[in-house]
């Protein structure tokens, strides 16, 4: 059960954006140009805070994150390596590095493919694919002002037929930290087989100099697996710290 908690917390940072946009400032009503600006090697990292609920039990993850660009495609494609750097179960269990895991987005955040070096044996790849979009802001083709929305439709990984809803809305200018940022909510919803639904909401605070999360809440419920799971949490950004190896 430690594994499947453990890939929810990370598969739930998957969140967060580290796709960048070009430093625009919103003043007023002002629409705001939000574009992708990656460059290579660029890397941020997160902690992560969630509360996973299955029926008869609960289990608070406490994780570490690390995403770097490895490459972007000619066509604007960007190769981003998350890098699971451990944590603790309830607060007092440490909880080791887990497997990477490489995702391809387009260059407007939607994640293409989400391909990690070990299967996980409770939650099965195309779930953590699902989780992994609530919180992976994708960005508009066009300027927008507060409260401007945008809807984005993509496959989905867990009923192959069917497609995954995500709408976007730029709410506005706020404050992290005594700081300016950029105020994004993002809703999902994916049918995930069997009648089974999962549905997810994200509200990030982006950074105006790079379009980096600073802090995001999430709630997700419905995740399949071996049980059927929620998730509530949240998302902070932090100063790098050191790696430590996996668990083999």
């Amino acid at each position: 059960m430690q594994n499947l908690v453990k890939c929810v917390g990370i598969g739930a940072l998957c969140l967060l954006s580290l796709a960048g946009t070009h430093a625009t400032r919103a003043v007023a009503d002002e629409p705001v140009a939000l574009h992708q600006s990656l460059k290579v090697k660029d890397t941020v990292q997160y902690s992560t805070a969630m509360k996973i609920t299955w029926d008869g039990g609960q289990v608070a993850v406490e994780g570490n994150h690390k995403y770097t660009v490895k490459a972007i495609k000619g066509n604007g494609d960007v190769v981003i390596m998350q890098t699971d750097l451990g944590g603790k179960v309830d607060g007092s269990t440490d909880s080791p590095p887990g497997s990477p895991v490489t995702l391809t987005l387009t260059r407007a955040g939607k994640i293409l493919t989400y391909k990690p070096d070990m299967v996980n044996p409770y939650l099965p790849t195309s779930a953590e694919h699902l989780v992994a979009m609530v919180d992976r802001i994708i960005f508009p083709d066009r300027p927008v002002k507060p409260g401007d929305s945008w809807t984005t439709e993509v496959d989905n990984p867990q009923v192959k037929e069917k497609k995954v809803t995500i709408k976007t809305t730029f709410v506005g200018m706020d404050k992290a930290g005594g700081l300016d940022a950029w105020k994004v909510k993002q809703a999902l919803e994916a049918d995930t087989g069997a009648g089974g639904k999962l549905t997810g909401e994200a509200t990030a605070l982006l950074d105006p100099a790079n379009g980096q999360i600073i802090e995001a809440d999430e709630t997700i419920k419905g995740i399949p697996g071996a049980k059927t799971i929620n998730s509530t949490g949240k998302i902070q950004r932090v100063t790098p710290r050191a790696e430590t190896k996996a668990a083999p």
